[in-house]
């Protein structure tokens, strides 16, 4: 039992940290994040 707890929680924090690297790739600064936010905006004000 208590190896299985372990392996659950190995697997949860590498995937806690994989998310936190895909988020820092997709930081508000990147011009393509912009370009959508902008997209996204002219969409509405149609």
């Amino acid at each position: 039992m208590r190896l299985l707890l372990a392996l659950i929680d190995w697997i949860l924090e590498r995937r806690r940290k994989r998310i936190e690297r895909e988020t820092i790739q997709y930081s508000a600064d990147d011009p393509w994040v912009l370009q959508q936010i902008e997209e996204f905006e002219r969409e509405l004000k149609e």
